[in-house]
């Protein structure tokens, strides 16, 4: 019994005894080396964009490098929504990048393009293969950009209409007009009621689908139906 309580007494002052030496070690000497940086989670950022941020606080020790440093450099650059960055031991730092979302494109009023991440908000401008998948916003301040973006995507998950279908939203002064709800075709809203008379629209144009009319324009801009436009050819 007294051996039993000896080893369970030992045993762990022997562990704590062991670390304590490698930590006082390693204060002075790189016992756990920094050998590499692993990156996961970049797609609109480069590696080299990560390392030239994170290069100042990286040690020659694993147990000298500033985690909280590097994870406010990162979480710094406008291309990302959060941070994490762990010690992997023996030689490593793994930081896991989550980058925003690019969900849309605002267009303001200079021509100037920007991508709006997940919230609606600008964060970097247009670059190569951005178009794609993205619905344009058309509208002169930054605020109704923002705002249009978070309405579509309520009506979006209401059932209301499918975004996936929208290629670009109009707004001027409080008049909204859709384009591309559905094949191509442009619903005017106007500036009141615009959920009401988006679900009349698509009504009225679901109706003329299974009349086999094609139409180009519907203008839901009125107390009861609508007005509609067909293509012509």
């Amino acid at each position: 019994m007294k051996r039993a309580l000896y080893i369970l007494f030992i045993a762990p002052l022997c562990v704590l005894s062991i670390l304590t030496i490698v930590y006082l070690f390693s204060k002075d000497e790189p016992l756990f080396f920094l050998k590499n940086v692993r990156i996961s989670g970049v797609s609109q950022l480069s590696e080299r964009d990560i390392i030239g941020k994170v290069t100042p606080y990286l040690k020659e020790s694993l147990l000298k490098v500033d985690i909280t440093k590097i994870k406010e450099a990162v979480t710094s650059h406008p291309f990302v929504r959060e941070v994490r960055v762990k010690r992997a031991y023996p030689f490593s730092v793994v930081i896991d990048v989550k980058e925003k979302v690019p969900s849309a494109l605002w267009v303001k009023n200079d021509g100037d393009v920007f991508v709006l991440d997940e919230s609606g908000e600008p964060y970097r401008k247009i670059g190569k293969g951005d178009i794609k998948g993205l619905f344009i916003i058309n509208t002169k301040e930054k605020a109704d950009a923002a705002s249009i973006f978070r309405e579509v995507n309520t009506w979006s998950v209401e059932g209301v209409m499918k975004k996936d279908k929208l290629s670009e939203v109009g707004y001027n002064e409080g008049n909204i007009t859709l384009f591309g709800v559905d094949d191509g075709v442009e619903i005017i809203l106007g500036k009141e009621d615009q959920k009401k008379r988006l679900k009349r629209a698509v009504a009225v144009l679901d109706d003329a689908k299974k009349r086999g009319l094609l139409i180009k324009c519907i203008d839901a801009r009125f107390e009861k139906g609508a007005i509609i436009q067909e293509r012509k050819g």
